[in-house]
């Protein structure tokens, strides 16, 4: 009788212990939802209450001068890699340089709408691409700004994953959303964030040139191949906001606007880390196919700019997806970029095909 009675009361013990893991996991899931939902409304309502600070033009969204416009959209890895004041000398063109960390697709799309209530059509646009460019979102306190009218999705669940964890975010939605709700918070509390993927380069003023531009100012590329790293993937279009480049491409269209699509150099330990350029570049190229007015320049070609000379490059690492051109880089870069759109520019009958790049 003995033994049956313990028995009993070690399968008691384990019933209980499982009845408790049971309620344990039920009420953390119950809570962490509940938590989301708070965080997700009071997101909901600060964005919106940003909308009363509409967008500007102002005096500084403008360099140079010229025979027209030339818009250069992209992420802070454009921002470092376009110098305006050669693309503005060279090509004789107004440059208004739309690129910082945080303005992806939907922010272009909408920036250009409100662009074209105000002025002419440009008379072209430079869009840097990145490979990360469909898994992110627009900054909301950006889109905020272009009125009440957008829909925001600054915590929206959907399709996201932290990729710290990817099967903790499965579990639980304040994981899976941190990295939003850090931007919330960092918003809120008016942080500055400089980057949308890693640490962004910390920056000075350029000296001695008419107009002064932003420049790194302390180089941080790793030249050292370590025997392992952590690979990004490819995240394929639309992604998160691929519908808005589709929106865009297709208003530059519409407007008979010649539209550039750049792909930026990356130093070789980048490219080693988004291993999956290929996806990346026959998405771009199928995307510009429908569009006449499109042409990819791919400059993240070994025969198109030095990538594996470290001093090209501020922060390229193995390991380190988000990589910028140093300031040498970007003279560099904008200079050979200047002659490709010179010749394409004096030259519309130049046998290019869409989504392919013009003879050179």
């Amino acid at each position: 009788m003995s033994s049956t009675n313990g028995f009993d009361r070690c399968w008691g013990k384990a019933a209980r212990a499982f009845l408790y893991t049971v309620l344990f996991v039920a009420s953390f899931l119950v809570f962490d939802r509940l938590v989301f939902l708070g965080v997700r409304r009071g997101a909901d309502r600060y964005y919106a209450s940003l909308g009363t600070t509409a967008l500007q033009f102002s005096k500084g969204t403008f360099f140079g001068s010229g025979d027209g416009d030339l818009l250069i959209f992209g992420s802070s890895r454009a921002r470092y890699a376009f110098a305006q004041d050669i693309l503005s000398s060279r090509l004789n063109k107004r440059v208004v340089k739309e690129a910082a960390a945080g303005k992806f697709p939907k922010y272009n799309h909408y920036f250009y709408q409100k662009y074209r209530r105000t002025f002419p059509r440009p008379r072209a646009v430079i869009y840097g691409l990145d490979y990360f460019m469909f898994e992110k979102d627009s900054d909301s306190s950006e889109l905020a700004r272009f009125g009440r009218d957008i829909k925001l999705s600054a915590l929206d669940p959907g399709g996201r994953v932290n990729p710290t964890s990817p099967l903790l975010s499965r579990v639980s939605s304040l994981y899976r959303m941190k990295p939003a709700i850090d931007r919330f918070l960092g918003d809120m509390m008016k942080f500055d964030r400089a980057a949308e993927d890693d640490d962004a380069a910390p920056v000075k003023k350029w000296p001695g040139r008419k107009k002064r531009l932003t420049a790194h100012r302390i180089r941080r590329t790793n030249t050292v191949k370590p025997d392992s790293w952590q690979t990004r993937t490819y995240q394929v279009f639309p992604g998160r906001e691929g519908s808005y480049l589709l929106k865009l491409l297709s208003d530059l269209k519409n407007d008979a606007v010649p539209v550039f699509l750049v792909i930026i150099p990356d130093y070789i330990g980048a490219n080693d880390t988004n291993f999956e350029q290929d996806k990346f570049k026959a998405d771009i190229r199928s995307l510009a196919a429908p569009f006449e007015n499109v042409r990819l320049l791919d400059f993240n070609r070994p025969d198109r700019f030095d990538l594996d000379d470290p001093k090209f490059f501020w922060d390229g690492a193995w390991g380190k997806s988000n990589c910028h051109l140093s300031l040498k880089g970007m003279l560099d870069f904008s200079g050979r970029l200047a002659a490709e759109l010179k010749r394409a520019f004096k030259d519309v009958n130049t046998g290019a095909g869409p989504g392919k790049e013009p003879a050179t």
